[in-house]
């Protein structure tokens, strides 16, 4: 719990605003991930690296977590305050701070929006391809997830584009990393980004669309390989199930992509963006796509080649994820990472696992990296949905990484991609580890002494006892503690964990102080 005490030290730090209490905004208890609240005890807002570091210092000193919060637009819960204590919200530092014209870079600070540093690039006549689907996300939160989109099988994702940048530490050391070192995709649990330096390159002088529809998922896919193997090198490659393309279309008002070729319903569609340095090269890509038509049973080759259409294009790809949130009473999306030959079976397994549930299943996928936006709607009653959709989700991430793919898709892991259910699967595996002829001379389960043993710590030491390991209990945190306190809370655990503090050692620690180090190290040696 944070204190008067403690809010009163975030006072003292010039530049920051401070929310507590019923002036904590609801927003800032949620992102987009419909799967529930979590209430901060306050809410600093920062516009400087400076300002930043007072406040992860002073949070670090007194052990309180910290989450970090651009827009709030993420899907998967990252930027929620599940432990409570400080959001630090970035979106005050939303200035650019220059464009230095001889490197083509851009300087920005983590707050400014994704749209935004597009814009910027334009007006340079430059470009800045990472293209994730929501262009109302900050930058910062872009390089914390390493977001890509449509255009990364051709530009790649962020960390391609970032140089450097500043960076705060937990001890609210301030510092610089040059490139796209470890932090970018980190998802914001190793620094708070405060600048960043952006790469700009050339903008395609000429471009195309091209749309290929198919009969059957698995074909689309396999001519999807086809496009990106002709060395005509496209930008975008995406898959786009029939069933999501209809929705969207009537929900928009924008049918632009094909539903029925000749009478008969069409499973799938490829969406090809060809670039080069003119309309000529650009048509030399297209022919070549075109001549192997007939090998991929393409039904036809659809071209998009005024601005018109290729706006009209753009605008429904885009608006997949908005029309579900506008048209469907109850939905939910999945995304996801599969190897791109693995695309046509997920997209297939997930559609009839959802139907079995009541639910229907739609989807778009970059083929080229691989990354999935698979949608389930419901027209039936929330909660129904939501029960639903916690069996469901198990298994969606469960079917992923048997086909060898990432959970994390480009929207990170969050806390809803680890619902509580898998906590049984976790428990099977360490059976497994534990179970399989280590030789296992101890084990240290690590407690927070401030608190009462969790459910978890008393399940992992019946764990321990049922396997006949032997086990030493670690109180951590004991520096926050003076001398009277520390020996209540011992005599105090000692009654909470019960049968199993029997004949076993319990030591006080702190890494800080290095209190009772040497009696640990030597139960560490006696194991040797």
């Amino acid at each position: 719990m944070i204190n008067n005490q403690f809010i009163d030290c975030l006072k003292l730090i010039d530049g920051i605003t401070i929310h507590t209490g019923d002036a904590i905004g609801a927003d800032y208890c949620h992102d987009e991930y419909p799967g529930g609240n979590f209430a901060p005890e306050a809410v600093v807002e920062a516009k400087s690296a400076e300002e930043v570091a007072a406040v992860l210092k002073l949070c670090s000193e007194n052990d309180v977590p910290v989450t970090v919060r651009g827009a709030g637009t993420g899907q998967v819960g990252g930027s929620v305050p599940v432990k409570g204590g400080v959001v630090l919200s970035v979106k005050g530092m939303d200035k650019i701070l220059g464009y230095n014209e001889e490197e083509r870079t851009l300087r920005v600070q983590p707050g400014v929006l994704l749209q935004d540093v597009k814009a910027e690039a334009e007006k340079h006549g430059l470009y800045y391809p990472p293209d994730p689907g929501e262009k109302t996300a900050t930058i910062g939160g872009n390089a914390a997830t390493d977001a890509g989109g449509p255009c990364a099988v051709k530009y790649g994702s962020t960390k391609d584009y970032i140089l450097d940048a500043v960076i705060v530490l937990a001890d609210g050391s301030i510092t610089t990393l040059a490139g796209n070192e470890a932090v970018i995709g980190s998802e914001g649990t190793l620094a708070v980004i405060c600048e960043l330096t952006l790469k700009l390159v050339d903008k395609p002088k000429a471009d195309a669309i091209l749309l290929l529809p198919f009969m059957d998922t698995e074909s689309c896919i396999k001519a999807a390989a086809t496009v990106i193997g002709t060395g005509c090198a496209p930008a975008v490659v995406e898959y786009m199930d029939t069933d999501m393309v209809e929705f969207s279309g009537n929900v928009t008002g924008n049918p632009v992509f094909p539903v029925e070729m000749d009478g008969e319903r069409v499973a799938a569609t490829l969406m090809a963006v060809l670039e080069d340095e003119d309309d000529d090269l650009v048509m030399e890509q297209m022919e070549a796509i075109a001549e192997l038509a007939e090998e991929m049973e393409c039904l036809d080759i659809l071209v998009g080649d005024t601005t018109t259409m290729k706006r009209d294009m753009w605008a429904a790809h885009d608006a997949f994820h908005t029309s579900m949130e506008s048209g469907a009473k109850n939905s939910f999306e999945y995304n996801i990472t599969v190897p791109a030959e693995n695309i046509a079976e997920m997209v297939e397994w997930v559609k009839a696992h959802a139907g079995e549930k009541g639910m229907k299943a739609m989807a778009y996928a970059h083929v080229g990296t691989g990354g999935m936006h698979i949608h389930v709607a419901s027209d039936g009653d929330k909660d129904e949905f939501k029960t639903a959709l916690a069996e469901l989700s198990v298994a969606v991430y469960e079917k992923c990484a048997s086909l060898g793919g990432d959970v994390r898709g480009e929207y990170g892991i969050g806390y809803a991609k680890v619902p509580f259910s898998e906590r049984d699967r976790w428990s099977e595996l360490m059976e497994g580890y534990f179970n399989s002829g280590r030789d296992i001379k101890m084990a240290f389960q690590l407690i927070d002494m401030r608190h009462k043993p969790t459910d978890f710590d008393m399940t992992m030491l019946h764990f321990l006892s049922e396997m006949q390991i032997p086990y030493t209990v670690v109180l951590t945190k004991s520096d926050k503690l003076n001398k009277a306190q520390t020996a209540e809370r011992l005599s105090l655990i000692h009654g909470e964990l019960g049968e199993y503090a029997e004949n076993v050692e319990i030591i006080p620690f702190s890494s800080q102080k290095r209190e009772d180090a040497e009696k640990l190290r030597s139960v560490i040696e006696s194991c040797l």
